[in-house]
């Protein structure tokens, strides 16, 4: 090996070694960590984003956050909320999509916003003009809570209560979803029996849209009468106080069911239910 190789060769082999003994790249720490609180009700994802400031021994109200004054509610950015559907907070109707969130803290009672602009860095790039919704809220005494922190309670399929909790004081508002409307528009009119089944089903099982309900079910059965949406016919049936129809169609369902393997799962049921029938 000549000279020049030989150096060539040297460098080389340093400039891998270095490399691979050179630190991870590190993340610096954060003051204030960021969060995302996440929850879904009825078929609606709600996401809150934010950074989550500390007490640290520091009075919170009315001095490091100051009374009567637009707050980012958080830390860094501007905290932002996004709904994955429509949505309905106290009587206004907002779009699926992604607002900032702020709000404006006061002794007595609590101002929520709910703004357009969710670029800004704090409340730098707020404009009221930009104000989606607007209402107010008292808050409430809680246990002490060092890290700010949002959370989601008194969960149902169609309302989920947003809670932000720091130092010891809360505030909360409800979220509400008309979920029902939102799965009944995603059914199709020309659907197969199994989803024209399943479209039955949630109709009956949430006392919704019963009549399209029933369309949807004898549609099912136009496509295919099988174990499965026999039943669920039968139950439909057996709304009219004329059980009689209702205990027929049982009966034809559990017939079929007696030939699958394996058994339904709920035939046992079915045929306790028939029984109450008759």
């Amino acid at each position: 090996m000549n000279t020049f190789f030989r150096i060539s060769f040297v460098f080389l082999l340093t400039l891998i070694l270095l490399i691979n003994s050179s630190p991870a790249q590190t993340r610096n720490v954060q003051v204030s960590p960021a969060a995302t609180a996440i929850q879904t009700a009825g078929i609606t994802d709600i996401t809150v984003t934010y950074h989550r400031p500390g007490v640290k021994g520091r009075v919170i109200w009315g001095e490091l956050v100051p009374y009567d004054q637009i707050w980012r509610t958080g830390a860094n950015n501007a905290t932002t909320i996004e709904f994955s559907t429509e949505v309905t907070i106290a009587g206004t109707k907002i779009a699926a999509g992604k607002y900032s969130l702020f709000t404006i803290p006061a002794r007595e009672e609590w101002t929520i916003i709910i703004n357009k602009n969710v670029s800004g860095w704090g409340t730098g790039g707020y404009k009221q003009e930009e104000d989606v919704l607007r209402f107010k809220i008292k808050p409430q005494s809680a246990e002490h809570q060092e890290w700010m922190m949002f959370t989601f309670e008194n969960l149902s399929k169609s309302s989920a209560d947003l809670v932000l909790c720091w130092e010891k004081m809360k505030v909360a508002f409800t979220i509400n979803v008309n979920t029902d409307d939102l799965v009944l528009k995603g059914f199709k009119t020309d659907l197969g029996w199994q989803s024209a089944s399943r479209a039955a089903s949630y109709c009956l099982d949430n006392n919704v849209a019963l009549e399209d309900g029933k369309k949807w079910i004898d549609q099912s059965l136009a496509v295919e009468r099988n174990y499965w949406n026999l039943t669920l016919k039968a139950r439909y049936l057996a709304l009219d106080k004329n059980k009689k129809p209702a205990v027929k169609t049982l009966q034809e369902a559990l017939d079929l069911g007696k030939k699958m393997e394996p058994p339904p799962w709920n035939y046992d049921q079915m045929e306790k239910l028939l029984k109450e029938w008759k």
